[in-house]
């Protein structure tokens, strides 16, 4: 299978702590191209809305100016990584703020160090209502929710969805992140899936693996629904028809199948 979509990707250079220089970011390009990726989000770290959408776009048309002119088959398409912010909401009214591809879903960064912010859920919530779809990235690697797991089924309660980064469900981001990965997976809590890429390097080439794990299992539907089909209808703001999360303070029967329960409509 090609024409891999990824969600989350810092692949536009000089802009966060990603490729530092325009060579880097095409080098990074070349491996998601070979990696099965025809489609990626730029997502630079973002904060209050800084740096500007416009800087964004800006970095964005160079980059994809570079990659046509040395016949780099890969669309890029606009986004951020916006760090949690009591205006968060207000700022993606006034386009301060990117959403993904100018669509209703957005990445809403947490703490990766700290304890939630006190206004976490009513931000979730004054999104939603709004008409936004908070997507909360890599909460694998969020401490207190490694240490709570109970609090990421209380967000998505309260509005969110989750982008779980495919290297963690391979152990490449380490066992404690792979251990709420795959709570994930098991709950119906794992909605998207990205690379959360800033250099070129192995985690590209995760999502292939996984593909090839899910494909052994006789499930390769599955592996299209997660790197292509889903990706597609978000960037095409379109609805995702998810199956129901399970709370995971209840533990799930050892006998029930991983699959059926990820897929369970």
């Amino acid at each position: 299978m090609a024409g891999y979509i990824d969600l989350h990707n810092h692949i536009l250079p000089g802009i966060d702590d990603g490729p530092r220089e325009m060579e880097e970011a095409v080098m990074l390009a070349r491996d998601l191209v070979a990696a099965g990726y025809s489609t990626v989000v730029a997502t630079p770290h973002a904060c209050g809305g800084r740096p500007h959408a416009a800087v964004i776009n800006d970095r964005l048309a160079e980059l994809q100016e570079e990659l046509d002119r040395q016949e780099i088959s890969l669309q890029l398409l606009p986004g951020a990584e916006n760090h949690i912010s009591p205006d968060l909401a207000e700022l993606v009214e006034q386009k301060e703020a990117l959403t993904i591809n100018h669509t209703r879903y957005l990445l809403l960064e947490l703490p990766m160090l700290q304890p939630l912010p006190p206004y976490t859920e009513k931000l979730l919530q004054n999104l939603r209502v709004k008409g936004y779809i908070p997507v909360i990235p890599h909460p694998e690697r969020v401490i207190v929710l490694n240490r709570r797991h109970e609090l990421i089924y209380k967000l998505y309660r309260a509005g969110a969805i989750y982008q779980v980064t495919w290297a963690a469900l391979l152990g490449y981001l380490g066992s404690t992140a792979r251990n709420t990965a795959q709570m994930m997976l098991d709950t119906n809590l794992a909605h998207l899936f990205a690379t959360d890429a800033h250099h070129s390097g192995t985690r590209l080439l995760a999502g292939e693996k996984v593909a090839a794990m899910l494909d052994q299992k006789q499930q390769q539907e599955l592996s299209t629904l997660m790197l292509k089909s889903r990706p597609e209808l978000l960037i095409d703001n379109q609805p995702l028809d998810l199956p129901e999360a399970l709370n995971p303070a209840k533990q799930l029967s050892p006998k029930t199948n991983l699959f059926a329960r990820l897929f369970r409509f």
